[in-house]
């Protein structure tokens, strides 16, 4: 599997590095990735004078050097560690070169190291941190230095089962993480679900919460026994709590490091498969997080 891994400081990139081996991908081949964000060239054209241009293209060669010596170091890492390698030195907005970098060279997965409620370099802030969730064409793999590699053996699979959540599932399947251990597959329903059906299902004799609750707990069951007949332990797991809790408490309780989110669409405007659950793991969060998008 070819991943681009974008490189911004040589401690986050070896942190990422570790937990994307972790993951135990098969046939990994890996894009590392340095974006350097450069003042624009309009800027250099009417503010500068020609002195100062002088400068400021000593400053870019400087800057080059050091991106270049950082990616040079990185390679030869991967090298030594027996992994096929091609680093990428690139120019413009980081999100963008991103991106473009996993079209160019057809790659399944994109990995980027990030600190909950922080930024690092300039991957992660504000909107940019929103633009890779969205725009992203393929997979993205978003570690968190919080995360200690070990725990990433253990993972919650959010599911809505709608039917692109079974795509989802598919697709996660495909990438075969073999270094996950125990998948956790969770569901979770709000509390004003059980409320709107009352009237109708009361009137059979049922109560409403149990009734969800075995519905959803089948649902699950059969995407676990898929996930066993592929070689994973998992369990399932039905929680009647915003989904939000749902996933921290999953998390807490199986001791998990990694949650895994299926993502729909490339705008803003086609959201999710569950909502607005995707951007909020990913930034707001201290575990990592798998975004898994369907072919």
């Amino acid at each position: 599997m070819r991943a681009v891994l974008g490189v911004h400081q040589l401690p986050s990139a070896h942190q990422a590095l570790k937990a994307l081996l972790q993951l135990g991908f098969k046939d990994l081949e890996l894009r590392p990735t340095h974006v350097m964000e450069h003042v624009g060239s309009t800027l250099g054209k009417y503010l500068l004078t020609v002195t100062e241009t002088e400068y400021y293209a000593q400053y870019i060669k400087t800057e080059e050097a050091k991106a270049n010596e950082v990616l040079r170091s990185f390679d030869k890492e991967l090298q030594e560690r027996g992994l096929t390698s091609k680093a990428s030195l690139r120019e413009g907005h980081v999100v963008n070169e991103l991106i473009a970098e996993a079209q160019e060279s057809q790659a399944e997965l994109v990995v980027v190291s990030l600190k909950a409620q922080e930024t690092l370099g300039h991957f992660f802030f504000g909107s940019v941190g929103r633009k890779m969730i969205f725009q992203c064409p393929t997979n993205l793999f978003v570690y968190k230095p919080t995360t200690a590699p070990a725990a990433l053996k253990r993972a919650v699979f959010a599911t809505d089962h709608s039917p692109f959540a079974q795509k989802s599932l598919d697709r996660l399947i495909s990438l075969r993480p073999l270094g996950l251990e125990h998948i956790t597959v969770l569901t979770a329903y709000p509390q004003n679900l059980t409320s709107a059906l009352a009237p109708f299902v009361t009137q059979l004799g049922l109560d409403v919460s149990r009734w969800i609750e075995e519905k959803l707990h089948q649902e699950n069951e059969g995407v676990v026994r898929r996930l066993k007949q592929e070689g994973f332990h998992a369990v399932a797991e039905v929680r009647g709590e915003p989904i939000h809790e749902a996933i921290e408490s999953s998390v807490k309780r199986h001791e998990a490091g990694l949650v895994i989110l299926g993502a729909q669409g490339h705008g803003m405007l086609e959201g999710l498969s569950l909502g607005s659950v995707t951007a909020h793991q990913v930034l707001h969060t201290p575990h990592s997080v798998l975004v898994v998008r369907p072919r």
